[in-house]
């Protein structure tokens, strides 16, 4: 998506409403400071109320024309800069909800691919679907698969799907979290990389989901990491890498080599 340029009415109204908070709120809080101010070194500082009355009613004279022009100035620079924030935000919102969608889109069509280098299918997060039951063992099979990722060119895991491309969805592992939805299971994923591959990693991850043929379907888009990726297992550390439509383990010679020639 283009992104649209600045829309003078839209600044425009921000620039004015900044004005007038210029002169209705920044001017009587900043005479708050000074009161304040005056008040703690004199016994005899005026009443707060009647300081303000006193003091904002100066705004009308034309002596002190050049204060409320000051304060007029001041609330609009600031309107205007949250302005030009705000629609930043605006657009970076929409180009991101616009990716996802476009993203979410390819999900059939990647099934359909089957598995490749930078493919990759399970059938579920955490739940074993031979034994029926939580097996918390195939979150480190998912951590081995993004750590293979990671290290080569990136790619998309699948969650939700068999080794066909069926869509078989994500109802038994939502179930096995606190809250059963799809911002929970995205939160798991990031959770199993924080523990098993390091936390710096999350933001090179992102899940998207689809539904499809009616049940939920898991695309975790893994970015190439900046660094080598290793997973711990016990007391040591394991190097994995996406090969061909599988994950290998490479040697600690192998792993040295292939990290020297991947991240020089």
């Amino acid at each position: 998506m283009t992104p649209q340029p600045f829309k003078l009415p839209f600044l425009a109204s921000y620039v004015l409403v900044g004005a007038v908070v210029g002169v209705l709120v920044i001017h009587p809080l900043n005479l708050v400071v000074v009161w304040w101010e005056l008040a703690r070194f004199s016994e005899t500082a005026p009443d707060l109320i009647e300081f303000l009355s006193a003091r904002l009613w100066l705004l009308l004279l034309p002596r002190h024309l050049d204060v409320a022009i000051a304060y007029t100035l001041l609330g609009a620079v600031v309107g205007l800069a949250f302005g030009i924030f705000s629609r930043n935000y605006m657009r970076t919102s929409e180009a991101y909800r616009s990716l996802r969608q476009e993203q979410t889109a390819h999900i059939p069509s990647i099934m359909q691919g089957g598995e490749t280098d930078g493919v990759e299918f399970k059938s579920s997060l955490r739940w074993d679907m031979r034994e029926n039951r939580i097996n918390r063992g195939l979150e480190k099979v998912i951590a081995k698969t993004i750590a293979g990722f990671f290290n080569a060119d990136g790619g998309y895991l699948l969650v939700g799907v068999d080794d066909n491309g069926n869509a078989l969805g994500l109802e038994k592992d939502l179930s096995t979290l606190k809250s059963a939805d799809l911002d929970s299971f995205e939160r798991t994923v990031n959770d199993i990389v924080s523990r098993n591959l390091g936390g710096d990693l999350c933001p090179s991850i992102h899940t998207v989901f689809a539904d499809v043929d009616g049940k939920d379907v898991a695309m975790i888009i893994i970015r190439p990491a900046p660094r080598a990726v290793y997973m711990e297992d016990g007391k040591s550390s394991v190097f994995y890498v996406r090969s061909g439509n599988s994950t290998r383990q490479l040697d600690v010679r192998e792993a040295l080599n292939y990290a020297r020639s991947r991240w020089a």
